[in-house]
């Protein structure tokens, strides 16, 4: 013990040498805690885009989609000041845009493909003839105007579902289908328009000729979605005699099998049809995560080749120096292990003051170095064709997400001193002590007290 203590002392024989190797290896420490910590946050934050993205595939008539982004696609919702009876002019603004119902053999070949856990379709129209009333709203320029509803049809064994816009419904009372109302003249609505209409659960209203029954109520987070109804996707074809759907989604069966599954998607169906996974939304989010990871793990690896480098200099360095002690010590008669014993000594206190400083850097920079690799993304858009997860509404169901999924939130946690770090930075210290202490060991067995004497 004497020879540890003893070790310990001569490491004040040179302060300046002292500070500046406990300075470098402390913030090599630091750095090593810090990259380790914003590298776990890293690999969470990754895998929380990927569970939250989900592994919906959504799957369109290529001209479907380009008459979308074109002018007047009045079945997405859009407004004009001449639009609606409050607005001095005609409905005919909002008329359904054409388009080409994706035939239901497409689906069943989806079906088929290997990899697709379930396949959703989904239906909509706008309904310009509808007796139901719907509400206002102001436009930029102070005129007020009221859409017609927007008739949505999904198959009742959908668990994923959003309205026009990419609003997300919230059940608010009543509920959702069954498998029994597939061909039943049920509806859901939006608590908006069954209060225009006065319409409560279980009151029945007249559209395109037949008399549905209002099961659930719900509310939305867009004005235009607030005018919306649902009803089973079958019933829907049948009364729009549309002899097919607008879109399909289907659903991978995990998110490494999205991209295999959607390339098998657009091989199989040809270049008549979009196929977009639900990832593509947010490549940016998930491509600036793997950049920030791939930035700190070679901040690691500098990190500890750098700390390894100062303490086997420091350690060869001090050795080195010593050689005539080492020879005098020897030819006193001590031995291998009582030399060795007080380089280590020397080695640790060096470690235990940088693990000291490493702690004070880490308390005092963490959070500055954390915004080195901050994480900048665009913000997320809301995707109509996909759908978002949600609560649910029964056993195993999830029909209406409860809350979107904000992505443009993605950041990394700060690197701030806590139990993980603080036993990396004492840890790798004491490791790499263990370590050098070879350095010494191989020194003093090479060495010759008598040849070191006669040196002088």
């Amino acid at each position: 013990m004497d020879t540890i203590i003893r070790g310990m002392r001569n490491v004040l024989r040179n302060p300046l040498r002292l500070i500046m190797v406990v300075l470098l290896l402390g913030a090599s420490l630091m750095l090593v805690a810090a990259m380790v910590s914003l590298n776990g946050s890293a690999q969470q934050q990754l895998a929380n885009v990927h569970k939250e993205v989900g592994t919906a595939i959504t799957i369109n008539y290529v001209t479907n989609n380009s008459q979308d982004v074109g002018p007047n696609t009045g079945g997405q919702g859009q407004a004009g000041d001449n639009a609606g009876p409050n607005g001095g002019g005609g409905r005919g603004f909002f008329n359904q845009a054409t388009s080409t119902p994706i035939p239901n053999t497409t689906i069943t070949t989806v079906k088929k493909l290997p990899g697709i856990a379930t396949v959703e379709e989904s239906l909509r129209r706008t309904d310009t003839n509808s007796t139901l009333k719907t509400s206002t709203f102001q436009t930029p320029s102070g005129r007020s105007i009221s859409l017609p509803p927007t008739i949505n049809g999904i198959s009742t064994d959908a668990t994923h579902f959003t309205l026009a816009g990419g609003s997300t419904p919230t059940l608010q009372s009543g509920r959702t289908f069954q498998a029994s109302d597939a061909n039943s003249s049920v509806a859901m609505m939006s608590q908006t328009l069954a209060t225009t209409n006065n319409l409560t659960l279980g009151s029945t209203f007249s559209l395109k000729g037949k008399t549905f029954t209002v099961i659930g109520l719900y509310t939305t987070d867009q004005t235009f979605a607030n005018n919306s109804l649902v009803m089973p996707l079958t019933v829907m074809q049948n009364i729009y005699s549309v002899n097919g759907v607008d879109s399909i989604t289907a659903y991978a069966q995990s998110y490494e099998q999205v991209n295999t599954v959607a390339n098998k998607l657009r091989t199989t169906l040809g270049k008549s049809y979009d196929v977009v996974t639900e990832a593509s939304t947010y490549a940016n989010t998930i491509n600036a995560l793997n950049t920030a990871q791939n930035s700190i793990q070679l901040a690691l690896i500098v990190s500890i080749i750098t700390a390894t480098l100062v303490i086997i200099f420091a350690v060869f360095i001090t050795v080195h120096e010593r050689t005539s002690e080492i020879g005098a010590l020897k030819a006193i008669g001590a031995s291998h292990w009582q030399v060795i014993r007080q380089f280590w000594g020397e080695v640790l206190a060096l470690s235990a003051a940088a693990a000291i400083i490493a702690v004070v850097l880490l308390a005092t920079l963490g959070p500055v170095i954390s915004q080195a690799f901050n994480v900048s993304t665009p913000a997320a858009t809301t995707t109509a064709q996909t759908g978002f997860r949600g609560g649910p509404f029964g056993p195993g169901r999830n029909l209406f997400a409860s809350q979107a999924t904000q992505l443009s939130n993605v950041h990394l946690s700060s690197a701030t001193l806590n139990v993980q770090t603080l036993l990396i930075i004492v840890g790798l210290g004491m490791g790499l002590a263990v370590m050098t202490s070879v350095i010494p060991a191989w020194y003093v067995a090479r060495i010759k007290p008598a040849e070191v004497l006669r040196r002088g």
